[in-house]
């Protein structure tokens, strides 16, 4: 049972959130950029913690370490594969150019820079509705994560209806008046709350489970093949593939975080957090990965969405009330600094991109319209939530797909200038649908060569736009110069730059 000291430290947690959003709405401009876009103004540091907050979810420290408890140590290169390399380097292969169109422009969303760069109302639509349709489940995984654990570490006092609601409730207290500026600060607040605590809460399991070599005996004992990548079919070789493959590149789909990117003050913002993130991300995931397994011999027996239980059980079996109290701090930061990202984009794109197309909307109305939204789509998640559809795994590897499936798209508008609306289009359509045959098990398995259905997919887009581009006509030359024509200039710029500064190295 949680103690009056624990009720107290949350308390004080959910204080400090709140503080931080009362704060941000005094400084905030009362204008949509401000609001969704911090008026474009994050600096190095608050671009990086909101990546790293925005993208550690559930998932993360829930699903992940529930993925671990079943399938062992594989589950680390399973989850993490290439994305320490690829997702930072998408941050820039993507969001530099974007973010350049963005200040010419003043584009705020993905539908409206793939949308302008191909001038396309139906392009900029099939965007927003895809982001949409997969950010929804993506949100809910945070919420079901977060319930769980706030549910388990409290014994039971607070049911798992009620953990869903405090969670969905805070988040929106702080969101609603700050907007992107007071969720930037939590972010900071929060991704070194769970950097820093998450760390020492590893330890203290450890320590209470006999230290680590007593542990590895224990796995080695009772399951070794916990050892071993191959314990599990999930993480065979064409498995890892296909996750690491859309693990590493969902991210810079994300429109959370692309909203981040344009968010940005300076491009070389962008350059510093590819050197942060990948060392972040290794230490988070191989909290989760340990604690997973370790718990796998710890409090076995535990199978299918119970696994995705085990941080929480590990902190409420072990560990004494100081450090459940950390523990669920840790893990309500997680989940918390995703789910107010999620909500606010979710946000950003219907206000912006929305409802746009069914009336006129200044600037103010955007705001009032933004904090009403955000109700509205908290509750809808929250209703989600309390039916908890699958395991949180499944409910990330569904939503990781279909973002995945639109970044060829992204990339060729942003680096193929034959690239048209048509093929943009079909692209973002066809491979949508065949996705879902396959999730649906409506085409046989052996239609994606043994690959998880988003490989196949991810290869339908790139053919679909290279085709359908090259059967239609191009783009006009005045289209086409509306994008590339700032991409030379700047990079033209930045190669003469590069070179006086070699020649002067040199000299």
């Amino acid at each position: 049972m949680i103690s009056t000291l624990g009720i107290v430290v949350i308390a004080l947690y959910f204080s400090v959130l709140i503080g931080i959003g009362i704060y941000g709405a005094r400084v905030s401009l009362k204008t949509r950029e401000d609001y969704f876009l911090a008026g474009r103004g994050l600096g190095s540091i608050a671009v990086f913690m909101a990546l790293f907050a925005s993208n550690i979810t559930a998932f993360t420290i829930i699903g992940h370490a529930g993925f671990s408890y079943e399938v062992g140590y594989g589950a680390y290169g399973y989850v993490i594969g290439w994305s320490i390399f690829i997702t930072p380097f998408t941050f820039y292969l993507v969001g530099y150019r974007s973010w350049l169109l963005g200040k010419r422009y003043g584009y705020a969303t993905q539908p409206q820079v793939f949308g302008g760069i191909f001038n396309s109302k139906l392009v900029a639509l099939l965007f927003l509705v895809l982001l949409l349709y997969y950010t929804l489940p993506y949100l809910v995984v945070s919420i079901i994560g977060g319930s769980l654990a706030f549910t388990t570490i409290t014994d039971g006092l607070v049911p798992y209806w009620l953990s869903s609601l405090i969670i969905i409730s805070i988040s929106l207290i702080y969101t609603i008046p700050a907007g992107l500026r007071g969720t930037v600060w939590t972010d900071i607040f929060q991704g070194t709350l769970f950097l820093g605590v998450a760390m020492l809460l590893l330890a203290a399991v450890a320590q209470a489970l006999g230290g680590f070599s007593i542990i590895t005996e224990r796995i080695i004992e009772a399951n070794p093949a916990m050892l071993q990548r191959g314990l599990s079919e999930k993480i065979a070789p064409i498995n890892w593939f296909s996750f690491s493959f859309i693990n590493s590149i969902a991210v810079i789909v994300f429109p959370q975080m692309f909203t981040r990117i344009l968010a940005a003050r300076q491009s070389s913002n962008l350059k510093r957090v590819s050197l942060y993130y990948p060392l972040a991300m290794a230490g988070i995931f191989a909290v989760s990965t340990l604690l997973g397994v370790w718990g796998s011999v710890a409090v076995p027996g535990l199978s299918g969405i119970d696994s995705d239980n085990i941080v929480p059980l590990l902190i409420h079996q072990f560990l004494s009330p100081v450090w459940m109290i950390l523990g669920l701090v840790v893990i309500l930061a997680v989940v918390k600094s995703s789910i107010d990202s999620q909500l606010l984009s979710f946000t950003h794109l219907v206000t912006d991109d929305l409802l746009p197309l069914l009336k006129r909307v200044s600037s103010n109305q955007a705001v009032f319209w933004g904090r009403i939204l955000l109700v509205v789509f908290a509750v809808a998640a929250y209703y989600i939530a309390l039916v908890r559809p699958a395991a949180i795994l499944s409910i990330a590897a569904f939503a990781f797909s279909g973002f995945s499936v639109m970044l060829p798209v992204m990339i060729g508008a942003l680096y193929w200038p034959r690239a048209n609306k048509h093929g943009a289009c079909a692209a973002l359509i066809f491979p949508a649908v065949m996705l879902h045959l396959w999730y649906l098990g409506i085409l046989p398995e052996w239609t994606t060569f043994g690959f998880m259905p988003v490989f196949p997919a991810f290869i339908l887009a790139i053919a679909t736009l290279v085709i359908v581009s090259y059967l239609t006509a191009p783009p006009s030359a005045e289209q086409r110069e509306k994008t590339f024509d700032i991409f030379n200039r700047v990079f033209k710029y930045e190669d003469k730059e590069t070179g006086e500064n070699k020649q002067l190295k040199n000299g």
